[in-house]
């Protein structure tokens, strides 16, 4: 699999083990790895679904997807509602210690709980080998946080992610790293073939109308045979299985807008609009939070309501708005306006915020005519309360 032309970077994936249970036991006092916790959507409702457990409940059958009365009632099991808020600022901080040792431009938070880094250029600045800086960063996170990660390394995203997938979560150590000589040894034995990043049951099954049985077979068959039946698909699932990834970090696409939101079923019909007036505040304190972690402004909010079951029907409107902010105070209320607007005084039952129309967050440029030391002391304020 030698190739001068292949890439030969050191890309390191790394996850974050149980990550929403984890967060819930941490923040409880708890440790992660023994505790049995598990989160559910709605600690109320018999038939809430299970959206994270911690390891040694897994070990008991208690896994996603499981249902709160699949838990079993008893007293060394933790069962609690989930946390946004917290789960999205200790993603946050994650990130911020992992940017400690790469470029921005060679991160990528693949989700809330896994990141990517090429470390190809700074690696040597801080240890002597891939392997050590992957343990010094999981060290690092577990030290300020008490979470435990795991990483996979590999010459290309692909086979860091694999290596991740198939081996660092199940190592003692935690860490796994995949070169191009590993390929016939470790990636083809992986089976079945949907186990495999990017190969769907559906796909699996195409193969194998095609004869290909293994992601050896898959790596040995005919390209021209895999592109007439998957298109472009084909070509790539065949490189993939040869272990060959030429995507980059740094290429990675980043939209220049992305829209930020929240939504709420409630938990009774609402009809005090004072009542949905503080609701709308909470929620939209939380939107803005998050705006301010990734360091941008919206210009565009939109408000969504339904009404109950027995009256059906809503609304959804959206407004642009005079300066683009990321203060609650400034988009409260345009969010008013439309409620006082199109609110038909019908009992509620859900309400939706979304902030859109963004863009990174640089210096403001100030009015003649506010108080430019009372906006900043707005700025200071959010600021003290987010952290």
């Amino acid at each position: 699999m030698e190739d001068e032309q292949l890439p030969n970077r050191i890309i390191i994936c790394i996850d974050m083990k149980a990550f929403y249970a984890s967060v819930s036991s941490v923040i409880r006092g708890l440790n992660p790895l023994k505790t049995k916790l598990a989160v559910v959507g709605d600690i109320k409702r018999s038939g809430s679904v299970v959206l994270a457990a911690t390891p040694l409940l897994k070990k008991e059958g208690v896994k996603t997807g499981s249902r709160l009365f699949d838990i079993p009632k008893r007293r060394d099991i933790h069962v609690v509602n989930p946390s946004m808020e917290r789960y999205i600022k200790a993603s946050t901080y994650i990130s911020s210690l992992v940017l400690q040792y790469v470029a921005p431009e060679d991160f990528h938070a693949y989700s809330i709980d896994e990141l990517f880094i090429d470390a190809t250029a700074s690696f040597h600045l801080f240890a002597r080998t891939p392997e050590e800086l992957a343990h010094k960063i999981i060290n690092e996170i577990y030290r300020k946080t008490r979470l435990t990660a795991t990483a996979g390394i590999g010459p290309n995203l692909l086979l860091a992610k694999v290596s991740l997938d198939h081996e660092a979560k199940n190592s003692p150590t935690g860490v796994a790293y995949w070169r191009y000589e590993d390929i016939p040894f470790k990636l083809w034995s992986i089976h079945p073939m949907k186990d495999f990043w990017g190969i769907s049951s559906a796909t699996e099954r195409r193969l194998n109308r095609l004869g290909i049985h293994s992601i050896k077979e898959l790596a040995l068959s005919s390209v021209e045979m895999l592109r007439k039946e998957f298109g472009v698909l084909g070509e790539e699932i065949h490189q993939h299985a040869n272990g060959i990834d030429y995507s980059r970090i740094s290429d990675v696409y980043i939209p220049n807008s992305r829209s930020f939101g929240k939504s709420q079923i409630l938990s009774r019909h609402y009809t005090n609009r004072k009542e949905v007036e503080l609701l709308l505040l909470e929620l939209l304190d939380d939107v803005c939070f998050r705006l301010r972690m990734h360091q941008v402004v919206a210009a565009t909010i939109q408000l969504s309501i339904s009404y109950s079951n027995q009256t059906g029907g809503g609304f959804s409107r959206q407004k642009k708005m005079g300066r683009a902010s990321n203060l609650s105070q400034d988009i409260f209320p345009y969010c008013l306006t439309i409620l006082h607007t199109y609110d038909s005084g019908m009992p509620i039952r859900s309400i939706g915020i979304s902030l859109s129309n963004t863009s990174i967050q640089e210096e403001e440029q100030m009015s003649l005519f506010e108080d430019i030391d009372q906006r900043e002391r707005a700025h200071a304020l959010a600021k003290t309360i987010d952290e």
